[in-house]
């Protein structure tokens, strides 16, 4: 079939219509529920915009570090014989946590954990990207502090047969920030670095789950290109659930330009990392990352696109079978730069959440969240604006379920919700964290998780 008879909004409506009438619990199984990381959970029917409100603290379990990672869940793992919901979180000193949904520690291991060499307080660095479920699998994937990724067994812990596998021989430059994702039998793996601190090269690793073998894709060319060229954004690589294609945003390289090769850049990739298409939008400020994401999306009507953001103060909206001839459209969110997120999009309302950092003077856009719908010539037009949180603090990636928009406010340390359609802010989290929240918080089977630099794993409920 080709690529243009395929309606992924139909797609993606046949699929949520088929968990809500399955009635079951779902895993949230990977970073932005899907591989196209929109952020969007078709299953949750619990917790609506009629009650959420009501959520109360019901739990938290001291990991002993800070939480940079977004929680996943799995459903119904065989516990010694009794069926466990679970919640897994990685920690800043390499520690990864299985909890139980109910806030009962189940096991941890030890992933390693590096010691920077960047002006940052706290200079130890370990897990610092989430994991990924594979049922089919029944297996924890997860990249350590150590240059290594881990299959763990979901009830125990224990290192599988065969991993783990080296990704990297310097950890201490070369780390995984952003989530990596699960495609069929490949685990894709990005590579940036802390605080830009060379010698590092930014790059996708894809492992074979079942030979170990690896391919690469190189942002800077190779491996004895330029330095530099960092996957940063939070999702790490999205895939089309169709065919297979990988997106990614990159970073600058250490060269002159800085978006030499695939650097600030953003590039489509085959399940074997070959470049299908890339495009530079052009480099406006020095530094110029792209400190996103590709959220992938069709709306009824509309061509398969992405929306991105770069640091440069741009929202981004690509046609993903035309990346080479340049952006759709873009909009100056922020006139200052510092753009730095993931947006969300919810099929439901076929609306694009872009969560905004900050409000400098002459923008019209206030810090807190944002909302686009698409228009008749599948461009962004803007739907609503709600002020939250601190102007200024980096918020985290919001997620979306049954009518409700959440997000943390950064180092203020606060989750808010609106209404998705209307934008009216909900609720807001009371002072039961006492850290920033900078991980993307995810709202599965009516309950709310979120890991703080508090130290601890939270969750709410009604």
């Amino acid at each position: 079939m080709s690529r243009c008879r395929i309606d992924r909004s139909l797609i993606a409506c046949c699929f949520a219509l088929l968990l809500l009438l399955s009635g079951c619990q779902v895993d949230w199984a990977t970073w932005g529920f899907g591989v196209d990381r929109q952020g969007f959970n078709p299953a949750e029917s619990t917790i609506g915009p009629s009650n959420v409100a009501q959520l109360r603290h019901l739990w938290s379990v001291n990991v002993g570090a800070d939480i940079n990672t977004a929680p996943i869940v799995a459903n119904d793992i065989d516990v010694q014989g009794t069926p466990t919901d679970i919640v897994y979180v990685g920690t800043d000193n390499g520690v990864f946590f299985a909890v139980s949904t109910a806030g009962q520690i189940l096991w941890y291991r030890d992933l390693g954990s590096i010691q920077m060499d960047c002006p940052v307080t706290d200079k130890t660095r370990g897990i610092s990207a989430p994991g990924v479920f594979d049922r089919q699998g029944n297996r924890v994937l997860v990249a350590g502090g150590n240059g290594f990724v881990y299959a763990l067994d979901p009830a125990t812990g224990a290192v599988l047969p065969g991993w783990p596998v080296k990704i990297t021989a310097d950890p201490t430059h070369e780390p995984v920030i952003s989530a990596p994702t699960l495609f069929g039998d490949t685990f894709y793996v990005e590579i940036a670095s802390y605080c830009d601190a060379i010698p590092y090269r930014g790059r996708v690793v894809g492992i074979n789950t079942t030979t170990k073998q690896k391919t690469v894709f190189w942002v800077t060319g190779s491996k004895t290109g330029p330095l530099g060229g960092g996957i940063w954004g939070w999702g790490g690589a999205s895939i089309d659930p169709v065919d297979g294609n990988l997106y990614v945003a990159t970073g600058n390289a250490f060269s002159d330009p800085e978006n030499a090769f695939y650097a600030d850049h953003v590039v489509r990739l085959t399940r074997k990392l070959g470049v299908k298409a890339s495009h530079a939008p052009g480099t406006l400020i020095v530094d110029d990352d792209f400190g996103s994401t590709p959220v992938l999306f069709q709306k009824s009507g509309c061509p398969p696109q992405f929306v991105t953001e770069q640091k440069n103060g741009y929202l981004y909206l690509y046609n993903r079978d035309a990346i080479g001839t340049g952006f759709h459209q873009r909009i100056l969110i922020r006139p200052d730069g510092l753009f730095i997120g993931v947006p969300a999009y919810s099929p439901e309302t076929q609306m694009v959440y872009v969560p905004n950092q900050g409000q400098p003077s002459g923008s019209p856009y206030t810090y807190g969240m944002l909302a686009f719908r698409l228009d008749a010539k599948c461009k962004l037009r803007l739907a609503w604006q709600t002020t939250a949180g601190n102007n200024g603090d980096i918020p985290s990636t919001p997620t979306i379920a049954n009518g409700v928009v959440y997000y943390s406010d950064g180092f203020h340390g606060q989750i808010h919700a609106f209404d998705a359609t209307t934008g009216a802010h909900l609720w807001a989290s009371g002072p039961e964290v006492t850290g920033g929240i900078l991980a993307t918080p995810i709202v599965v089977n009516g309950q709310l998780f979120a890991g703080s630099y508090d130290n601890h794993l939270h969750s709410w409920g009604l």
